[in-house]
């Protein structure tokens, strides 16, 4: 088990309704970013650097998406920013902090496994929208 994952409490992630994949314009770059909301629009997590999200993931199938295991995590990192995605069970667990190198992760949530692939299959489906107009 990745060493992160295995000291953190994950019983305490708040379980997430309405979970969403939505792409954002951003104000600086072209193209979208990309964040996890919930059904209120709250935000969950962002991928705060990855530009032309849009591009990047029109091709992409189900087999692409962010989504690792308690042993491999898909793990996406910044100087000043750590994103941690894992399924276990069926649940996905999402574990987002501004500190790579502190493990208090400030964001941390927990979808049931097929709104996380439902909400995955709109975005690409929208992605293919997006970069085709």
């Amino acid at each position: 088990m990745d060493d992160i994952i295995a000291d953190l409490d994950t019983t305490g992630f708040t379980v997430v309704e309405g979970f969403a994949v939505r792409f954002f314009r951003r104000e600086s770059v072209p193209g979208h970013g990309l964040r996890f909301v919930d059904g209120d629009n709250v935000l969950l997590a962002e991928f705060s650097w990855w530009d032309n999200v849009e591009v990047t993931v029109r091709d992409w199938t189900l087999d692409d998406i962010p989504l690792g295991t308690p042993r491999e995590p898909f793990r996406e990192s910044d100087q000043c920013w750590l994103l941690l995605i894992w399924r276990e069970g069926e649940d996905v667990l999402i574990a987002e902090t501004d500190d790579p190198h502190d493990s208090v992760f400030e964001r941390r949530s927990r979808v049931p496994a097929s709104a996380y692939l439902d909400a995955w299959k709109a975005a690409l489906s929208e992605a293919r929208e997006l970069s085709d107009g």
